[in-house]
Order: structure tokens, then C-alpha cells, then sequence
């Protein structure tokens, strides 16, 4: 698949997806049959490495993806970005790991949860690794999880690692209730007791500081010159511009006929609709076309195998949390305009209103802290941040 083909290839899955959605929502997973279908369509395999049949495509390509996708269900647009972007995350670990995973099927799937809340211990065999991890999404579709810990170490910086587990050596606990994003099936991990081999493990920071076993086995490649903390972001914060385009698109749709109940008029003939509509548009656009600025951006200094300096990252964790910010606005601006019949739980409108909400929630795309960080850069303090 090439670039130009990605966003195509989701246009097709569409309307079966968005016929799904409130199907997704009541199952709080994502469905087999949607697993499925981006299986067949290639989606998980976008920033896969070519050595185990994935495409490894720029980063703009999941964007792409994940934003078409929303306009039809955001939580399995938040899955597609969650698990394809794991796959590249596998490219770091060591080969050995990559084999453990990939050596049978080269489409097995990966949910993480990177919080170190778990606890390591060095024994014979490996590391020990046990606890309880949340938010994992997409983790029903998955047979490997990767889990955060910090191994003891005497050295001044926490030794911070994700851990690969196979499923028989955790469970799922399925306790993921909540009010957005319901569909992406986020539960808590519990794993008793499970020895780790060296290599399974991936030093967190050394990831994020650009060294990892990965990113020498694959050093001709583009993509794994991206800084992880950009190419996790940006994996991450897609759904939010199709949610957007898929509320505007809902709330013209019906706003077209819409007569307003104790009124003569049509909402289509309020001017208070046609300037919220001409705002809407203006920030959907100016997003995509940030967005689509650094990706391009990207791209094209990791071709050039640049060293991403912290100002360039720090600038693309702000478009990131600030451009979901204007996104969940947008959302809901429109969901308030769109009277009673927007509270309907069949209104897809509603249903985008909460997801970005649960997107904002997220401790790697917080708006502010995304301010935060840019603007400590601009008066020469440290980014006071981990994830760029």
C-alpha cells in the first residue's frame, strides 16, 4: 500500500463501520468482524516494518487513516491508531523480540499500557514482572500486551522498560465503563507472575532519547528516525480531526431541514447557524493543515536523517494537544446547537462530543500541558515533559 492509497482503502470500510458504531459502543470492544476488515484492508500493517509484511509508511498515513475512520466510529478509529502504531513501537525491541511476536503470524496484534504501575525484579531467567495496568486499549483483539515497570537500578535516571507478555501469562479484567470511547475496549491488565527474557524488555528512555535495538536494525529506514514521543502522539490524536469533520458533516446534514421547534424558521435560515458553521470550518481546516504541515515536516527531515531537535518536538506536541483542543470545541459548539435530538444516544454527534472528550483526558495529548511545554521552551527552561 502507498500513501495515496490509505485513505481510499478506509473510505470503503466506512459504511459498514459506521452502521457498527453503536454496536461497537454497547459491545465496549472493538468487534471481530471490524478487526476483521482492517486485517483484510492492510490498516494495522501501515507503519509495520517490511520484514514482517507491514508497509512502513510515513506517519501521516495513520493519521490519515485514523481521521477518515473516526467519521464513522471513534473508537475504532482509536483502536486502528492504538495497535498499528504498537506495531511499529515492536520494531524497536530487540529482533529476537520482534521474532517471538511475529516469527508465526506477522499479524498478531499488540495492546500496551506504558504507566509504570507494575513492579520488576531481576531474577535467573530475566525480569519478573507483576501488577495491574490500565487502559489498554484494544486489547480483546491482541495476543501480546506490553507493560510498563521500572527495574531496579542504581543509576540517577528510573530504569524505565515495557515489558512483552503473551496473553497466557496475563489476564483481562473487564472493567472499562465509561462515558467515551466506550467502543475501545480499554481494560485493566493483571499480570500474577511473569519472568521476562532480557530482550522482551525495551528501555523507555533510551527509546525516547532515539537509541533503541530497533532503530539500528532498521537505520536505512525514515520511520524509525521519527521521535517516539512524535510518531505516539500523532498515532494517538487522528480520530479527533474525523470526529470534527463527521459532526459537521451530521449537524449540516440535518440542519438543512431542521425546523426549530415555537419558530417560523428553518435552523438553516438563523444566522447565528451559518456563522458557527463558517467558524467550525475554518478550525477543522487550520488543524489539518498544521497537522499536515509537520507531517510533511517529518517526513521529510527524517528522510534527511536530521536529528530532531527538542524545539521541533516540543512545537509538535503543542499542534498536537492544542489542534484536539480545537477540535473537541468545534464538537461541542455544534453538539449544543443541535437541540434535544443531539442528546439521543443514536446521534452520532453526541457520541463524538463524548469520545473527544475521553480523548482530552489523556495523559500524552493533555492541551495544556502541550501549551505548557512550548511555552517554558520559549523562555529557555526546561520542557518539564517526558513524551516529545
Amino acid at each position: 500500500m502507498k500513501l495515496e492509497e490509505v485513505v481510499p482503502t478506509v473510505r470503503t470500510l466506512l459504511p459498514a463501520i459506521s452502521e457498527r458504531a453503536e454496536k461497537t459502543e454497547t459491545a465496549r470492544q472493538l468487534l471481530p468482524e471490524t478487526v476483521r476488515d482492517l486485517r483484510a484492508a492492510g490498516l494495522f500493517k501501515l507503519n509495520q516494518p517490511r520484514r514482517w509484511g507491514g508497509f512502513e509508511l510515513a506517519p501521516a498515513a495513520l493519521v490519515g487513516a485514523s481521521a477518515e475512520l473516526a467519521r464513522g466510529c471513534g473508537s475504532t478509529a482509536w483502536c486502528l491508531g492504538v495497535l498499528a502504531v504498537h506495531n511499529w513501537m515492536l520494531g524497536l525491541y530487540d529482533e529476537q523480540a520482534q521474532q517471538d511476536v511475529w516469527g508465526d503470524d506477522p499479524d498478531t496484534l499488540l495492546a500496551a499500557s506504558f504507566a509504570p504501575t507494575g513492579t520488576a525484579e531481576r531474577v535467573r531467567d530475566g525480569i519478573r514482572v507483576s501488577g495491574r495496568w490500565s487502559f489498554a486499549s484494544g486489547c480483546d483483539a491482541s495476543s501480546w500486551m506490553m507493560v510498563g515497570a521500572v527495574v531496579p537500578s542504581s543509576g540517577p535516571i528510573p530504569d524505565l522498560r515495557l515489558f512483552l507478555v503473551p496473553e497466557d501469562e496475563y489476564r483481562i479484567d473487564d472493567n472499562w465503563r465509561v462515558s467515551g470511547l466506550a467502543g475501545t475496549g480499554s481494560k485493566d491488565i493483571v499480570i500474577d507472575a511473569a519472568t521476562v527474557p532480557e530482550h522482551r524488555s525495551l528501555s523507555l528512555v533510551q527509546a525516547m532519547a532515539g537509541h533503541s535495538p530497533g532503530r539500528e536494525l532498521y537505520s536505512d529506514s525514515p520511520l524509525y528516525r521519527v521521535p517516539f514521543g512524535t510518531m505516539l502522539l500523532f498515532a494517538l490524536v487522528g480520530p479527533a480531526l474525523g470526529l470534527a469533520r463527521g459532526s459537521y458533516a451530521a449537524f449540516t446534514e440535518r440542519a438543512r431541514t431542521r425546523q426549530i421547534t415555537y419558530s417560523a424558521e428553518k435552523q438553516s435560515e438563523q444566522t447565528p447557524v451559518h456563522v458557527l458553521l463558517g467558524e467550525a470550518s475554518y478550525q477543522i481546516d487550520a488543524v489539518e493543515l498544521l497537522w499536515q504541515r509537520d507531517l510533511d515536516e517529518i517526513a521529510r527531515l527524517a528522510a534527511e536523517k536530521h536529528e530532531f531537535t527538542l524545539a521541533e518536538r516540543a512545537r509538535y506536541k503543542r499542534d498536537v494537544g492544542l489542534g484536539l483542543r480545537a477540535c473537541q470545541e468545534v464538537i461541542s459548539q455544534l453538539s449544543g446547537a443541535s437541540g434535544a435530538h443531539g442528546i439521543f444516544l443514536s446521534s452520532p454527534i453526541q457520541r463524538a462530543f463524548r469520545d473527544a472528550h475521553a480523548m482530552t483526558t489523556h495523559a500524552a495529548l493533555d492541551p495544556g500541558q502541550a501549551a505548557r511545554t512550548m511555552g517554558r521552551l520559549a523562555l529557555d527552561l526546561d520542557p518539564a515533559s517526558v513524551l516529545l
